[in-house]
């Protein structure tokens, strides 16, 4: 009886596999028509092949009808593409307009001691800026940016009092530009 099984969904698989191979040139024509990207397209086939592949059990049995069947799963994938790329879309339009409101305040001289913090902070060596931007302008704890830094907290407690004493020493010098 096991025997049979095993005999059974090996030779379903099989089927599967026979179908997908068959549909695999026909989901990336349509895929190529409905959206711009080739690389999308193709990231879609596969998708669709694997959920097929995972779903093996409920493929169709008659070759049309899987057919159909695994055109459902690409339209599935399509429209979750589509609604992946409008919230991707949105959040890329939130994060440009948050990128020009900051570019507007720090180029135009809106406040000119931050934009003299922020040189300071960039002439900091990389690990000590990074420290000073996570606890500063990112709202992390010492421990939390640690953490981020993949640093134990007391390094970063030392580390982050350093900025601090080097920031200040730049910022009382005489600014140059």
């Amino acid at each position: 009886m096991r025997r049979g099984t095993v005999t059974e969904s090996a030779s379903r698989q099989r089927e599967v596999e026979q179908v997908l191979r068959s549909v695999a040139p026909d989901l990336l024509g349509y895929f190529l028509r409905r959206t711009p990207s080739p690389e999308d397209a193709a990231d879609m086939v596969s998708e669709t092949l694997a959920a097929t592949w995972l779903s093996t059990s409920k493929v169709p049995q008659e070759p049309e009808q899987a057919r159909m069947w695994v055109f459902g799963v690409a339209r599935n994938v399509l429209r979750h593409h589509h609604r992946s790329g409008s919230r991707r879309s949105a959040l890329a339009e939130q994060l440009a307009a948050a990128v020009r409101q900051a570019q507007t305040t720090t180029v135009h001289g809106v406040d000119e001691d931050a934009l003299d913090v922020q040189l300071a902070v960039a002439a900091l060596p990389t690990q000590l800026a990074e420290l000073i931007r996570l606890v500063h302008w990112d709202g992390f704890s010492i421990e939390q940016a640690a953490r981020l830094q993949q640093i134990p907290a007391s390094t970063a407690r030392s580390r982050h009092a350093r900025a601090k004493q080097l920031l200040k020493e730049r910022l009382e010098a005489p600014v140059k530009r």
